[in-house]
C-alpha cells in the first residue's frame, strides 16, 4: 500500500480522492502504517483497526476512522464499512486474498470477490465499479469462473506487481471518466478546496443543497447558476446561460474572486466590458450598476452582492462553488 500511495503522488496527487481501508489486525505496525499514510498523503482518508479509537496525535480526526472489530468476523459489517467509504459511482479497488477475515476459509480465499458484489448491492443509485488486484497468476485457471459468476471480468484483474503501469493509470483514467468536473468550493472561515464530481443530476442536486451559489459547466460552453441563495432556492430556479453571455461572465468572475483573492471586481472594469469603446467614466459606472441590478435580482437577498471601494464582491457569509471540466480547473494546493 505504501508503494502504491507513493506512486499516486507527484504534481497531481490523488490522495484527496481516496480512502484506504486497512484490513490488518490492530497492533503497533497497523497504527504506525496508518499514521504514516495520514502524515505523508495530504487529503487521504484512512480506516484502520486501532487499539485506541482516537486517531494518532496531531492528525486531523476527520481523515481517520477506526475499523470496527466486527468487520473481521462479519461480512455484512465489513461491507457496510466499505460502502460508507465509497461515493456513488466511485471505484472499489480490492485485494483478492484477504487472510485476516475470519469468515473467509483459507482454502476458498477467492470468495472475497463476493464482498464487492454485496457492496455494489447497497447502492440504490449509481453503484460503484469494482476492480481487483492480485499476485496470483493465471486468473482464469484459479478463480476466473467465480469472477464471471459474480459479474466481473477476469481480464480486468490487476497484477499487484505492476502498480506503476496498471494500478495508478487505472485510478486516474477512472476518475477522469466518472468524475470529469473539478468542483472548487469556499465556505465561511475555511480556505477553498477542490473535489472531483460527476455530471449526474443527483450529485449536482446534492451540491446545490449545500452551497449558496453554484456555477455549473455544461461541457459545451453553457453555464448554469444554482444554489440556495437564488430566489426560490430550488433546481427549478436554475438560471441557464448560453456561451458568451455577459451575465454569466460576471457571475463567473464574482465566484472566482470569492474562491481566490477576494479583491472584488472593479466597477469600471465591469462597465468597460459592457460598454462601447468610446464610453466615458459615467457611462461605464451606470452600465455596471444596471448590470449588477440584474444579478442581484436573481438572488433571494440582493445584498449578498456588495459594493465596496469601487468594486463588486460576494458577501463573506456565502458558501460558493464552481464546477468546471478538469482541463479548465485551477488546482488548489
Amino acid at each position: 500500500m505504501t508503494e502504491l500511495l507513493d506512486r499516486l503522488g507527484g504534481q497531481d496527487p490523488l490522495y484527496h480522492q481516496l480512502t484506504v481501508v486497512c484490513l490488518d489486525r490492530p497492533g503497533p505496525d497497523t497504527s504506525r502504517s496508518a499514521a504514516g499514510w495520514l502524515a505523508t498523503c495530504p487529503g487521504l482518508q484512512v480506516i484502520a483497526a486501532q487499539g485506541d479509537p482516537t486517531p494518532p496525535a496531531g492528525l486531523d480526526p476527520a481523515r481517520f476512522r477506526a475499523l470496527p472489530a466486527a468487520a473481521f468476523a462479519s461480512a455484512p459489517r465489513l461491507c457496510q464499512t466499505l460502502a460508507a467509504a465509497l461515493r456513488p459511482g466511485g471505484l472499489l479497488l480490492q485485494d483478492i486474498q484477504l487472510q485476516t477475515l475470519a469468515f473467509i476459509p483459507a482454502d476458498r480465499w477467492w470468495e472475497s470477490i463476493y464482498l464487492a458484489s454485496t457492496v455494489r448491492g447497497t447502492f440504490a443509485d449509481r453503484p460503484p465499479s469494482c476492480r481487483f488486484v492480485s499476485n496470483k497468476r493465471g486468473y482464469e485457471a484459479t478463480f476466473g469462473r467465480e469472477l464471471l459468476d459474480a459479474g466481473f471480468d477476469p481480464r480486468e484483474v490487476i497484477d499487484k506487481g505492476d502498480l506503476g503501469r496498471a494500478v495508478v493509470p487505472t485510478l486516474r483514467n477512472f476518475l477522469d471518466r466518472a468524475f470529469p468536473l473539478c468542483l472548487r468550493l469556499a465556505a465561511p472561515e475555511r480556505r477553498p478546496w477542490e473535489l472531483r464530481v460527476a455530471r449526474a443530476e443527483g450529485e449536482r442536486e446534492e451540491v446545490e443543497r449545500e452551497v449558496d451559489l453554484l456555477l455549473w459547466s455544461g461541457g459545451d460552453g453553457t453555464l448554469e447558476l444554482g444554489g440556495r441563495a437564488l430566489a426560490g432556492g430550488t433546481a427549478q430556479r436554475r438560471v441557464a446561460f448560453k456561451p458568451g453571455n455577459q451575465e454569466a461572465a460576471t457571475w463567473e468572475a464574482l465566484l472566482d474572486d470569492h474562491l481566490g483573492a477576494r479583491a472584488g471586481l472593479p466597477v469600471l472594469e465591469v462597465g468597460r466590458r459592457l460598454a462601447p469603446p468610446a464610453a466615458g467614466r459615467a457611462e461605464l459606472t451606470n452600465l455596471a450598476a444596471r448590470h449588477l441590478h440584474t444579478l442581484r435580482g436573481r438572488l433571494a437577498d440582493g445584498a449578498a452582492i456588495l459594493t465596496a471601494h469601487h468594486a463588486y464582491r460576494l458577501s463573506e457569509r456565502l458558501t460558493v462553488a464552481v464546477a468546471r471540466e478538469k482541463s479548465n480547473s485551477i488546482h488548489l494546493r
